[in-house]
């Protein structure tokens, strides 16, 4: 387990826009958007265990956007995986645990050029709102695995933002996540495989 945490703060190390810096994974970040700093430790984070702990199956959860309640609502995480094979078994195992997902669109071929820039590999926010930011975030973290969207690995993402605060009490978070990744485990990895 890696906790990959930000605090959205002023201060005299904080980033600016228009800032680049490169990333653990060697891309270079053109921050176009202050919010958006919690995708640049996670995308450090998923290329740390990637690269240097060598993972092959790379769970990222994470209150990632507030698009997540306008994409899947207040009940689902949104979900998208590089294994199509994964995907059911990430919804059933929310249904059994109670921390429900809904999958989002994964399509990085089409949506990781929203965070195009004329200065940097990419941008940490999107061009377009408009265009399933949710997804769009998550390509953003899949661009930093070890081989990108080529990973070879089993990489799953899910963003929780609106279930981890607004399920059961609004003023405090609620657990969201550890019974589904109990189950996700528990009942659909192979051991003998190492994979799903």
């Amino acid at each position: 387990c890696l906790l990959c945490l930000a605090e959205n703060s002023v201060g005299p190390a904080a980033t600016r826009p228009d800032d680049i810096i490169i990333a653990y994974s060697g891309l270079s970040v053109e921050i176009n958007n202050t919010d958006a700093e919690g995708r640049l430790v996670l995308g450090d984070g998923v290329h740390y265990a990637t690269k240097d702990l060598k993972a092959d199956i790379c769970l990222d959860m994470c209150t990632l956007t507030g698009a997540q309640a306008i994409t899947t609502g207040k009940i689902h995480a949104g979900c998208l995986t590089n294994r199509p094979e994964c995907e059911p078994k990430l919804i059933q195992a929310g249904k059994d645990s109670g921390d429900h997902c809904h999958p989002m669109i994964y399509a990085p071929e089409l949506l990781i050029s929203e965070f195009d820039g004329p200065c940097s590999d990419m941008k940490n926010s999107v061009a377009n709102r408009g265009n399933a930011q949710c997804s769009c975030a998550g390509h953003f973290i899949e661009a930093h695995l070890l081989g990108g969207s080529d990973y070879k690995g089993t990489w799953i993402h899910v963003d929780m933002a609106a279930p981890v605060s607004s399920m059961y009490d609004k003023e405090r978070s609620n657990g969201f996540g550890v019974s589904l990744m109990q189950k996700l485990f528990r009942e659909y990895f192979d051991e003998d495989k190492n994979c799903f």
